[in-house]
């Protein structure tokens, strides 16, 4: 974060972790590195997620270049009009894709960052929408590949333990299900982004990134490194014959193909497997890579089939998507081998012996496992892979110290704790597709962030640390949580905003251009009278608003069948 040099970075901890392996041995060090990047690439789930993304480069490309975007923001353009509309929007869309994070932000990205860019809305404000809207939607399902992994993971530590679902008197998808109301974090980060986009409350770097897009119309920092621009690397879109089809085809396609594709590798088309177990045993990678060829062929179909290029644009405009993806694939590879080299090196064992090993009463196990879970998840950047690690930790370790009570409360602040990794980390995967779809900066993505993860995480902290006193009762702990991070995010904004001299509320581009907030009174400290001022009952917000809680009242139904 220091040097903002990402690639320079990341290289430098793997190198230093083979160092350690290699007992201080530079020269096997370096060839221990080597021999970790080839051991990720070689992996079949690390290599297909390459040829994947390599090939959603190719499809985002098609969507751009063949005007299927231009024709978007002709017919939407009249709805979203302010940078407000186009983060709930965004926000919107990516509720109703809840059955993947990779395709949530994949399809969500490509349909909202034009609109979102063209209404001055930062980039890091968009990388932030996606990130923290996509992770806790899939992490609820109700059906996702997620879940599946998770109840997998639940069944791991189910035998670890040594006991059976008979013995504790609930299964792991119900143990999952009773989870869902203590899974604090997820519930906060997702509310985070909403209230935040409606109410146009910022603090923190955003509240400067904000301002920045607003008061000059740079959605990107001067002296950024976008992770890809579509615009840059492909070229305009087309003017020939722009058509909705071009944008939403390929998108269905992803969806359809996608979808039905992780239900039969996982043999859903088998007499007795239901979606749920066909969607746990599935090959992910695999599913979404036969998704993301028929993605990308959909785009080339249409540009050649609508005469928005010709043979030889199309096939450039391939390659011209596989290039969009160098930087993010290089910045991925040495992800991986980071968690290799964390591995190795044995960082999450450690972390665990001195966060368990503590001699903290059982009561405040969730509170700790939470924690572990955050740094093994920040270190590593993978939230799966902190899952998998922990949690066959921390399910016997609750049931001997506490009892199954406490179980449906761990899992959900394990879970939780591994998805603040996902959003702090600079080398998750999930956040570096973000800075990818959004054309943000990385490390600008990350730093904006991070405030907004912390204040879910600290609310989280709070609700856990009063659990360990007695609170015992989703009931009373999730409206507390949303109380609290109401509150959080109003006093940070009133004393950010004051102490920067910048407006609390902000304004829209436009309002600021027809002389209604004065810049030379911002740039003086005097804000007064400076606060933007929206209609809450916007078209767009009313139908944002209505389907969450729709969307709420589906998880908490689904909560309450495992109770």
């Amino acid at each position: 974060m220091t040097t903002r040099q990402v690639l320079i970075s990341l290289f430098a901890g793997v190198w230093i972790g083979a160092l350690l392996v290699a007992e201080w041995n530079p020269i096997g060090a370096t060839a221990l590195t080597m021999d970790w990047l080839v051991e990720v690439v070689r992996s079949p789930f690390d290599t297909k997620f390459i040829i994947l993304i390599l090939f959603m480069g190719a499809g985002a490309a098609f969507i751009h270049r063949s005007g299927g975007i231009l024709a978007l923001e002709r017919w939407i353009g009249d709805r979203v009009t302010t940078a407000r509309d186009s983060q709930i929007l965004t926000w919107l869309i990516g509720v109703f894709i809840f059955f993947d994070s990779y395709t949530s932000t994949v399809v969500t990205g490509n349909a909202t960052r034009e609109l979102a860019q063209d209404n001055n809305s930062s980039r890091e404000m968009h990388a932030y929408t996606l990130d923290s809207t996509t992770s806790p939607v899939t992490t609820f399902g109700p059906v996702s590949n997620w879940i599946g992994f998770q109840v997998s993971m639940i069944i791991t530590g189910f035998e670890a333990a040594s006991f059976t679902a008979d013995e504790l008197g609930v299964t792991a998808f119900g143990l999952f299900l009773q989870s869902i109301p203590w899974n604090i974090y997820c519930f906060m980060a997702f509310f985070m982004v909403g209230f935040i986009a409606i109410t146009q409350r910022f603090f923190g770097p955003m509240l400067d990134a904000e301002w920045r897009a607003r008061s000059t119309g740079n959605t990107i920092r001067e002296d950024a490194t976008p992770l890809s621009d579509v615009s840059a690397d492909v070229g305009e879109p087309s003017e020939k014959n722009p058509t909705l089809v071009n944008f939403f085809a390929p998108i269905l396609v992803l969806l359809v193909v996608g979808l039905v594709s992780m239900w039969y590798l996982g043999g859903g088309h088998q007499p007795g497997v239901d979606i749920a177990e066909a969607f746990r045993e599935t090959d992910v990678a695999l599913g979404l890579l036969y998704g993301a060829f028929a993605f990308m062929l959909t785009g080339f179909v249409g540009a050649v089939g609508f005469r928005t290029m010709d043979l030889e644009e199309a096939s450039d405009t391939i390659i011209d998507g596989f290039k969009t993806m160098m930087i993010a694939l290089a910045i991925i590879v040495l992800a991986w081998a980071i968690g290799l080299a964390a591995e190795n090196v044995g960082t999450a064992e450690f972390i665990v012996e001195i966060m368990v090993g503590s001699g903290i009463p059982g009561s405040f196990l969730p509170l700790i496992i939470f924690i572990a879970a955050m740094f093994v998840a920040f270190t590593t950047g993978t939230s799966w892979g902190t899952m998998a690690i922990l949690t066959p930790l921390a399910i016997p370790l609750g049931f001997q110290l506490v009892g199954p009570e406490v179980l449906p409360v761990l899992v959900a602040t394990l879970f939780g704790g591994a998805i603040w990794g996902d959003h702090s980390s600079p080398i998750s995967d999930t956040t570096v597709m973000s800075s990818i779809f959004a054309g943000s900066d990385h490390i600008d993505h990350v730093n904006t962030q991070i405030p907004f993860a912390a204040t879910a995480a600290g609310v989280t902290g709070i609700v856990l640390v009063l659990y360990g006193f007695g609170l015992r009762s989703p009931i009373v702990a999730l409206p507390l949580a949303f109380v609290l991070t109401t509150v959080a995010v109003i006093a940070l904004n009133k004393f950010d905003a004051r102490r920067k001299g910048l407006p609390e509320v902000m304004p829209t581009r436009d309002a600021i251009e027809a002389g209604e907030v004065d810049i030379e009174d911002v740039s003086s400290g005097e804000v007064d009278g400076n606060n933007g001022s929206y209609d809450h009952v916007s078209p767009v917000t009313v139908t944002a608003i209505t389907v969450v809680v729709a969307y709420f009242a589906l998880v908490f139904a689904f909560a309450t069948l495992g109770a």
